[in-house]
């Protein structure tokens, strides 16, 4: 088995899941390598996500506007560490770019397995192996330097206790009582993984009546379906949508009695911290990187249906009548896995 080194550099760029997702590698890394020191490079607006993260001994960023494809930034990096081994968990052309200029320097990535998922998408022949999920994918270019009987480490994110607590705070200066609440983070990148609207709504009206719980829903400003559903209930309801940066939403996550969600990074923020959490899975699976791991996480998705998944992402345009991949989920699947959750 080689050596992997006392000192290595892990690329990954974007975006907010996946970047969560190989802090799996990270910890596994520090499990069989513990005095193995780990230089984290990422983009500075995802930065904050791995803010004091302790298998990460230094966390850079790139700034693109300022540094570009980032070669002067790793440069000056490199001047003031040895690397013995890259490690590029996100084989994207600026990472490509950063191991063609350090190629004196040992490299492994990952290879997307790009024929597989259009056999997938176009024809929906599945050649993926059995078990194939983001995380093991993430952790076949170490391969070589881990043990036969390596197992994945989870997971996982880091917060102060003063984040937890201010968090905290800040839903206390709410008018509603936000003492009993679980978040939704119904937005995504692309439409297609949203579920409806109506179907949150109701999901809202269980948890009030049955649980006395206030739900706080969680996203950007670009997130409208946040501000569709606080138009269209009449229930208390807190909307934080643009309203937090990426630590203090992390932190109002955490707090959390259970989380619902689309296949989106926030998601996978609540997986990393313990959370029990239930993924709504439309037009992704786990062979394009989607779902949770965790015992105490539930994927939701429309079995049986022959035109999923269709695109990596959820960005190719769905072609069929309606969105049979989120229509066919229904509230009442997510809410017999809440009472689980609370019973």
């Amino acid at each position: 088995m080689p050596n992997i080194g006392t000192n290595i550099l892990v690329l990954r760029f974007s975006s907010i899941g996946d970047i969560i997702q190989t802090t799996s590698v990270l910890n596994t890394i520090k499990k069989y390598f513990p005095r193995t020191s780990i230089t984290y490079l990422t983009l500075s607006k995802y930065k904050p996500l791995l803010k004091n993260h302790p298998s990460i001994d230094n966390l850079l960023s790139i700034n693109p506007k300022k540094d570009q494809t980032g070669l002067k930034k790793i440069k000056k990096i490199y001047e003031k560490n040895s690397f013995d081994l890259i490690v590029d968990l996100h084989n994207s052309l600026r990472s490509k770019l950063i191991r063609r200029k350090f190629s004196n320097i040992d490299s492994v990535y990952v290879r997307k397995p790009r024929m597989k998922r259009l056999a997938l998408f176009l024809n929906h022949i599945n050649r993926f192996e059995n078990g194939f999920n983001q995380r093991s994918w993430l952790h076949d270019p170490l391969k070589n330097f881990l043990p036969t009987d390596t197992v994945y480490s989870s997971i996982s994110l880091n917060l102060s206790k003063k984040e937890v607590q201010d968090a905290k705070n800040f839903l206390n200066k709410s008018k509603k009582n936000s003492k009993n609440y679980f978040s939704i983070i119904p937005g995504a990148a692309w439409f297609n993984k949203e579920w409806g609207i109506e179907k949150y709504i109701s999901v809202i009206k269980l948890c009030a009546k049955k649980y006395d719980l206030i739900p706080v829903l969680v996203g950007s400003l670009e997130d409208t379906i946040c501000f569709e559903i606080e138009k269209k209930t009449s229930l208390p309801i807190i909307n934080l949508a643009g309203k937090t940066n990426l630590r203090e939403s992390m932190a109002i996550i955490q707090k959390s009695l259970f989380c619902i969600g689309s296949d989106t990074g926030f998601t996978y923020a609540a997986e990393a911290f313990g959370v029990p959490t239930i993924v709504i899975l439309g037009p992704t699976s786990k062979e394009t990187g989607a779902g949770l791991i965790s015992k105490n996480s539930i994927n939701l998705h429309a079995g049986n249906l022959w035109c999923r998944p269709c695109s990596q992402n959820g960005s190719f345009p769905c072609y069929r009548d309606k969105k049979y991949c989120m229509e066919n989920i229904s509230t009442e699947k997510v809410i017999a896995h809440i009472s689980n959750f609370l019973n």
